[in-house]
């Protein structure tokens, strides 16, 4: 059976504004949901609401849709018996209650039930904050006691426990008050979308008679998008005046510190999360330059191009993906020392600095004040990231914690070189902490003594 169950002509689908929006001001996601109390999938909806709840934190809007509004015809239905020799299949209703571990109690209920003052009584229950209580209190009174849950009396009983003022609620039923929020199938209901009920609106999504599994994994889409939105948004760092750029690295690392999922040559776009990139480009949004190792870019996508026209990557061989937008878009600079033998391609500047290895005080003078770079992102590998460290050239890290393990002795870290002596270990402060599903987001600012 799929409600409703007396489809009419469809009309064109107008979706209703108010069921795709939610609230991003730190208050829980809310869920409206279409429904009629009559209608057993909807029966389903009310265990899958309350147990979304409990494990996601959520709430829900229950809205009316009468299955059968006053005005439409109820026509008897005749009841089809299958040949007797055809082996019993289950309906999908059937699989769902299985599916869900849900029956539907085996008792009479009224036929032909209508319920446009249920949903008034509801409506009514929603000015004092109770519509959840009287939404499932009205399910359980037809579902399992059957009881004629659109007589206004009845209503009274089940509301007792629940609605402080009945005798307010009874008049609002009589006048209709809440009518113009209760909203008819068929055309009316399908001006706004809903064909079948339930339907839940799931950010942009509608999602009708739909397993449980389904329906989490559409919230938890939306709540990790809200999680996100306002990570590391509209970035501020401190004025400092200097000879170098503000410098902050950004890297992601297993649990156990490794900064590869596979070896050293291989691209590492799987170890982060979709939010993760997310908040990569984000946080390069906010630098007027980047920086990254040769090693790096080789293992890095050929279609990645920075959001900062200025880039630079290190290397002493020349060993370079000169067709990568890095290097082909955008004004690059290849930086090297001053021996070795490098050529680049036309579009490409290059920069020797340092005899032997690249001075990275001096890079970063050069970039300050002959470029004009006041904030400098360094996106790895670990050679390079421990070069500017054990020089105390590094601002801040930005570190996100993937939930995997990768183990090894030579695998990269998030910074490599020569240990520093216990003495000068370098200090930072957590300035920003946050939790995206499993994903860890870290935000750390060095600490010099004045």
């Amino acid at each position: 059976m799929v409600c409703p169950v007396h489809p009419k002509h469809i009309t064109a689908i107008e979706t209703d504004a108010a069921f795709v929006g939610h609230n991003r001001d730190n208050m829980p996601l809310t869920v409206p949901i279409a429904h009629d109390f009559i209608c057993p999938w909807c029966w389903v909806g009310l265990f899958q609401a309350k147990r979304l709840a409990k494990e996601l934190g959520i709430q829900f809007d229950w809205r009316g849709y009468e299955l059968f509004p006053e005005e439409l015809e109820w026509p008897d239905y005749v009841a089809h018996e299958p040949p007797a020799n055809k082996p019993p299949t289950l309906s999908r209703l059937d699989f769902l209650l299985h599916l869900e571990s849900i029956e539907i109690p085996k008792i009479d209920r009224p036929k032909k039930q209508r319920t446009h003052n249920a949903h008034e009584a509801v409506e009514y229950a929603k000015t004092e904050g109770v519509a959840d209580e009287l939404v499932e209190a009205i399910y359980r009174a037809y579902w399992e006691e059957g009881l004629e849950i659109n007589d206004p009396k009845v209503l009274k009983k089940i509301a007792k426990p629940i609605v402080d003022d009945l005798d307010d609620m009874l008049k609002a039923i009589e006048k209709k008050k809440f009518a113009h929020l209760i909203t008819g199938f068929d055309d009316d209901a399908h001006k706004k979308g809903v064909y079948n009920v339930p339907t839940f609106f799931i950010g942009s999504e509608r999602l009708a008679e739909q397993p449980y599994g389904v329906l989490r994994k559409a919230i938890t889409s939306v709540l990790e998008d809200d999680r996100w939105s306002s990570i590391y948004a509209g970035l501020d760092f401190p004025k400092v005046d200097r000879d170098r750029p503000y410098v902050y690295i950004c890297m992601v690392a297993t649990i156990d510190g490794k900064t590869v999922s596979g070896d050293r040559e291989d691209c590492v776009i799987d170890l982060g999360s979709k939010v993760d990139h997310k908040l990569m480009r984000r946080i390069e949004e906010s630098s007027d330059a980047v920086l990254i190792g040769a090693q790096t870019l080789r293992a890095t996508s050929k279609d990645w191009n920075p959001r900062p026209d200025k880039r630079f990557v290190l290397s002493n061989s020349g060993n370079l993906p000169m067709k990568s937008a890095f290097l082909s878009e955008g004004a690059p600079y290849v930086v090297t020392n001053d021996v070795s033998h490098i050529i680049v391609i036309q579009g490409v500047k290059l920069i020797r600095v340092g005899k032997e290895e690249v001075d990275m005080k001096e890079l970063l003078r050069r970039m300050k004040t002959g470029l004009g770079i006041d904030r400098l992102l360094v996106l790895g590998g670990s050679e390079v990231n421990a070069q500017l460290l054990a020089e105390d050239l590094v601002d801040e890290l930005f570190v996100t914690i993937a939930p995997k393990v990768k183990l090894g002795r030579d695998v990269p870290t998030y910074a490599g070189g020569e240990p520093l002596p216990q003495d000068e270990l370098l200090n930072f402060r957590l300035v920003e902490q946050h939790t995206v599903a499993n994903e860890v987001f870290l935000r750390y600012r060095r600490e010099r003594k004045k």
